[in-house]
C-alpha cells in the first residue's frame, strides 16, 4: 500500500492453497520497476504515483489498492501516512514533487534517484533529504547510468537496479521507514541478527520477511556476479586453454560468441564448484575406499529451541526463517564434530 516500487516478478501463488507453511516462491529473475510520476490518462495511481496524484482522496486511493481493504483501519494508514511524510527522505521528495507539478509553475519536472552519493567520513551517517534524489526541470545530461530518472508522465515502466541504493528503502518503506541506505552481505548477516536492545521490525514482517530474504539474497549474488565480470583478467580466466579454444573454433558463427564470462570454482552454486565437489569426493574414494556411512539431518520445527525462541517472540516457526537455519546449523556442527572427534564410530580414517 505504501511502496514506491513494484516486484517485477511473477509470483506463484499455488503452493499456498493447502495449511503448510507460506512460501514465497517466484518466476523469473527478480527485479523492482518505477513509473512515471502521473499515471496515464483513465488509469488509476499506483505505488509511487500515490504520492502525488490526488492526493486529496490518497486514503481511499491507497485502501483500494488493497483486495482486504474492509479489514484495515484507516486511522493506522493516516497514521503510518504522517510517519512517512515526515521521516521519509524519498516521501518528502515525492511530496516535493507534487507541490511543484500543482503550482503549475514547472511543467517539464523529473526525480533522479541517485545511485552514488557523497556522504562524510563517519560511517553511519544517514544522508540528508537532498543527497537521496534531486528534482530535475529540462533535460539531464548528467546522470550516473545507473541513477533512475522518472518523468512526469511515461507509460512504460523503469527498472531499478539491484545495486542502487534506494532498492529496498523503495520496495519496503515500512521496513525502511527513514530511507535508510542500504549496504549487502555484511548488513543482511546484521539485520538477521535477533537483538534484545533494538527493534525487531524485520524479523517479525513474516510473510514480507521471506520475501525480503529472497530479495537480499538476490542483490548479493548480483553483486558477485558482477563482481566477477569486472574482473576476469585478475581470475586469471585466460589460463582456461580449453574454454579459449573451444571459444575461437573456426565453425563458430561470429553471431553467436559474444562475450564469455568465465565462473570461478569459489562461486557457490556454479558448474565448477560443483564439480571441484565431486571431484574432491572421487578423490577420497579412490584413495580410502567407498564410505561406510552416508547420513541425511533434516530440521524440526518443534526442537525445543526453535519452540522456545518462537514462544518468546510470539510467532510461528515459519515466519523465523532465522531462528530454524541457525539452529539446524549448529546442531550439524555439533553432529559433524561428534562423528569426527567423538569416536562414536571409532576412528575417522576420511570425511567430506
Amino acid at each position: 500500500m505504501f511502496t514506491f516500487t513494484s516486484p517485477g516478478i511473477k509470483i506463484d501463488t499455488s503452493y499456498n492453497t493447502g495449511k503448510g507453511p507460506p512460501t514465497f516462491r517466484i518466476h523469473g529473475q527478480m527485479h523492482h520497476l518505477i513509473g512515471s510520476l502521473l499515471p496515464m490518462p483513465n488509469n488509476s495511481p499506483k505505488f509511487a504515483q500515490l504520492y502525488i496524484y490526488d492526493t486529496k482522496n490518497e486514503i481511499n486511493n491507497r485502501l483500494s489498492q488493497n483486495p482486504m481493504h474492509d479489514m484495515l483501519h484507516e486511522q493506522i494508514i493516516i497514521a503510518i501516512k504522517n510517519m512517512l511524510d515526515h521521516q521519509n527522505h524519498y516521501a518528502q521528495k515525492f511530496r516535493m514533487a507534487r507541490d511543484k507539478l500543482q503550482s503549475a509553475a514547472l511543467p517539464d519536472l523529473k526525480i533522479k534517484l541517485i545511485s552514488q552519493r557523497q556522504t562524510d567520513e563517519r560511517l553511519y551517517n544517514l544522508p540528508t533529504t537532498t543527497e537521496v534524489a534531486t528534482l530535475i526541470v529540462g533535460d539531464e545530461h548528467s546522470a550516473d547510468k545507473r541513477d533512475i530518472i522518472i518523468e512526469k508522465q511515461f507509460g512504460l515502466l523503469k527498472r531499478i537496479h539491484e545495486l542502487h541504493l534506494a532498492y529496498l528503502p523503495l520496495q519496503y518503506p515500512l521496513l525502511y521507514p527513514k530511507g535508510e541506505d542500504v549496504t549487502l552481505h555484511e548488513y543482511f548477516c546484521y539485520r538477521l541478527q535477533s537483538r534484545t536492545n533494538e527493534t525487531q521490525t524485520i524479523l517479525h514482517s513474516r510473510r514480507l520477511f521471506q520475501q525480503w530474504i529472497v530479495d537480499g539474497y538476490c542483490m548479493i549474488e548480483s553483486q558477485k556476479l558482477n563482481y566477477v565480470r569486472q574482473h576476469q583478467q585478475k581470475l586469471r580466466v585466460d589460463k582456461y586453454i580449453n574454454l579459449s579454444v573451444s571459444n575461437d573454433h573456426p565453425e563458430t558463427l561470429g553471431r553467436g560468441k559474444g562475450k564469455r564470462i568465465i565462473l570461478p570454482s569459489s562461486f557457490v552454486g556454479s558448474q565448477r564448484y560443483m564439480e571441484q565437489l565431486y571431484f574432491d569426493g572421487m578423490t577420497i574414494c579412490g584413495h580410502l575406499g567407498f564410505p561406510d556411512l552416508f547420513l541425511t539431518i533434516t530440521c524440526n520445527p518443534t526442537w525445543p529451541e526453535i519452540q522456545r525462541k518462537v514462544t518468546q517472540s510470539n510467532v510461528t516457526p515459519h515466519n523465523c526463517l532465522d531462528i530454524i537455519t541457525q539452529v539446524f546449523k549448529i546442531k550439524l556442527n555439533q553432529l559433524m564434530n561428534d562423528l569426527k572427534h567423538g569416536n562414536i564410530f571409532g576412528n575417522i580414517i576420511g570425511c567430506k
